[in-house]
């Protein structure tokens, strides 16, 4: 205890004195303004990362410490932290939270596991496609935690032990694999996406509409899902042929009855929302104003789905001011001028030249850059703010789509295999099947993987008009 309270004083001493150090030396292209608001971004990201003090904590002061540096008012830096990407956050771990309360996902798990047979290899392939596709519409950790509670009995019903089971572990780490990737498929499968759109809409002046989304994300997530299943049956051939215990799910599935009460009445108004959220431009209702109408609906009277105090008590809300904090400072930062002398920096040392050789390739380069940059700054969201800045300005400078190269950017919060530290990775940890290293080397493979599927897709659809 007293060598972490060490570490993280050394930690404190060493962002804020180069933080005032590096203050001095004000780049050239860059004014003392753009200077000081990058430097702070930076320091935000740094103590996230560190979390030498609460990341809650961290949020909310870096957005009072921006205002007294000086690089912009107190009033401009919060107006920015009022976006509608963390308000989305909120509204997907609400809805996340009555899914699993409804008991609704227990019954699509009923459905899926025996979908494609018995065979070991097909119920590995069943549940992460399942995973996926239930995590495109709904925040990818309260599905995965479905998934690990219906899958936990079967394992062990199979003689799968912790550890030593092939089998056991590629469907333990199938199920965070598959949410993970399925969250990138549309702007609701994690409330991260909806953070990025919000940023890129501050910093860019583009929307990226939900069906523009979903003609990528969805894609791209069952292809590099399918691909991470035929990764993980050769990294971890399973022990077993035959899995047992499908047929007592069968028998479930029968008893479990058909749908009513709060379960039926959460289904019909999430299909509202999904349809709603697919047209907005016929109804003139936004995205945003269909989560939180869903959510005030099932709130209602005789709705009784949402029980606040208890819903409030589950909510990440250093996750909420962390995306919040994050949107702020990289919309003042990018309108400061930053994000156009990185990009011209980085435009000046290659990328420039990547872009001379076809959208594909800087796709590719982008996409690699930012797998490559969860190393270092694995908190998706705050990544996402230092680029899309950067990646948004080379975008108008070299006369291209914004959306084409920037959606991969935001698409990317969710890839986070190659460094295992987002809750989501962590849901099946429990089981004892899998280590760090496991997680770690097959998602090196499955990433690289994502990414020359994801390039190749974006790239197509690109060339139709679709993406504006």
């Amino acid at each position: 205890m007293k060598n972490d309270k060490v570490k993280k004083w050394i930690y404190l001493i060493l962002i804020f004195g180069g933080f005032f150090i590096l203050r001095n030396f004000v780049p050239s292209g860059l004014d003392q303004m753009g200077w000081d608001g990058f430097l702070v971004l930076f320091v935000a990201v740094l103590l996230w990362l560190t979390e030498a003090v609460p990341m809650a904590v961290t949020s909310v002061f870096v957005l009072f410490f921006g205002a007294w540096v000086g690089f912009e008012k107190e009033g401009t830096i919060l107006a920015n932290f009022a976006s509608t990407g963390p308000f989305f956050l909120l509204a997907a771990m609400i809805i996340g939270q009555i899914f699993t309360k409804v008991g609704l996902g227990k019954r699509i798990s009923l459905y899926v596991l025996p979908a494609f047979g018995n065979r070991a290899k097909a119920v590995l392939l069943a549940i992460m496609l399942g995973t996926c596709i239930v995590s495109m519409f709904l925040a990818d950790i309260p599905t995965a935690l479905v998934f690990f509670g219906l899958c936990m009995p079967i394992l062990e019903q199979n003689g799968c032990e912790p550890g030593k089971s092939k089998f056991g572990k590629a469907v333990m780490l199938g199920i965070p694999v598959g949410a993970a990737i399925g969250g990138i498929g549309t702007p609701a499968g994690s409330g991260m996406n909806a953070v990025t759109m919000s940023m890129l809409k501050n910093i860019c002046d583009v929307e990226i509409s939900f069906a523009q989304w979903s003609v990528v994300g969805v894609p791209v997530a069952i292809a590099s899902t399918v691909l991470a299943w035929l990764i993980l049956c050769v990294l971890y051939k399973p022990e077993i042929n035959v899995v047992k215990g499908l047929d007592s799910l069968k028998e479930d599935r029968k008893n479990i009855g058909s749908l009513k009460g709060s379960e039926l009445k959460f289904t019909i108004v999430f299909a509202i929302m999904v349809i709603l959220w697919f047209i907005p431009k016929k109804t003139g209702i936004d995205m945003y104003m269909t989560a939180w109408t869903g959510i005030f609906v099932m709130s209602l009277p005789g709705m009784d789905m949402v029980d606040w105090k208890d819903a409030s008590s589950k909510i990440d809300w250093s996750a909420f001011l962390i995306c919040g904090a994050a949107t702020a400072l990289a919309t003042v930062v990018a309108n400061l001028g930053t994000g156009q002398w990185l990009s011209g920096i980085l435009s000046n040392l290659f990328l420039s030249k990547v872009a001379g050789m076809g959208v594909l390739v800087l796709l590719l380069v982008i996409n690699l850059m930012m797998a490559v940059g969860h190393y270092p700054m694995p908190q998706g969201v705050s990544l996402a703010g230092l680029c899309l800045p950067v990646v948004g300005a080379l975008a108008i400078e070299l006369g291209m789509n914004p959306i084409v190269v920037c959606l991969p950017v935001c698409m990317s919060t969710s890839m986070l295999l190659l460094v295992p530290i987002d809750p989501t990775c962590f849901t099946t940890y429990s089981g004892g099947y899998w280590k760090i290293k496991d997680m770690m080397g097959s998602g090196i493979i499955i990433t690289l993987g994502y990414i020359i599927i994801a390039s190749l897709w974006t790239a197509l659809m690109a060339t139709t008009g679709i993406l504006g």
